[in-house]
């Protein structure tokens, strides 16, 4: 782990903890060291490592579990394997690579969606109402590392699928979010600011508290099928 230059502070966080998670230091299962820790050997602030650690935990890379820290729980989709779909980034990424990936993406995430509005409840729209508190509290904060980089960060979606309780559905939620991810940083930028991201979230939350399923799916749709520059 090396100290961080200020520029392109998440990308770069993100960087070396996957690359830290990749280089076979840590198993399945190990318990990852705590933000203060990491935030002092990159030398960044916490608010950096946490929104980092966000987008690996929305990819299925790592789990929070409350009170006891960050745990490493799944590998990455072995790129040798021709049928993975990171092996897909191998073939370039473009625009009609992009427009694809977003064609894919925002079908599961419909259906996830729409699995979870025939079954919302007032306790997952708590949960999901603190967790979009807590990240506009970290987006919105002035400081480091708090950038448009954060419309990387996959919790809301990753969160919805958890509380569908769709097993196949959140495996696939989770791997094209690995490609997602690593996708959007190829191509050079990200597909919207963080206001945009959370304005979105929003509406989709009470699109869910109302129960109006049509409109959850409207929403989703639009907030994922974004037009590719």
């Amino acid at each position: 782990m090396l100290p961080i230059k200020r520029t392109d502070i998440f990308q770069e966080v993100y960087t070396q903890l996957d690359n830290l998670l990749n280089s076979g230091q840590f198993k399945i299962g190990d318990k990852l060291p705590s933000e203060r820790e990491l935030s002092e050997n990159f030398s960044v602030s916490r608010s950096s490592i946490r929104q980092a650690l966000k987008v690996l935990e929305a990819a299925g890379r790592t789990e929070t579990r409350v009170g006891s820290g960050t745990y490493f729980v799944e590998r990455p989709v072995a790129e040798g394997n021709a049928d993975s779909l990171n092996s897909l980034l191998a073939l370039g990424v473009d625009k009609e690579f992009m427009q694809q990936l977003i064609t894919a993406r925002t079908a599961i995430e419909r259906a996830i969606f729409e699995a979870y509005a025939a079954k919302v409840n007032k306790a997952g729209i708590r949960e999901l109402q603190e967790l979009i508190d807590d990240n506009a509290q970290e987006d919105f904060s002035g400081v480091e590392g708090s950038d448009d980089n954060a419309s990387l960060d996959l919790s809301f979606e990753a969160k919805v699928a958890e509380l569908a309780n769709n097993h196949f559905l959140s495996a696939l939620q989770r791997q094209i979010h690995q490609v997602w991810v690593q996708a959007w940083r190829i191509y050079g930028f990200v597909p919207e600011s963080k206001l945009t991201l959370h304005q979105e979230h929003c509406a989709i939350l009470d699109a869910l508290a109302s129960k109006n399923t049509q409109r959850v799916i409207d929403l989703i749709v639009q907030h994922v099928d974004k037009e590719v520059l």
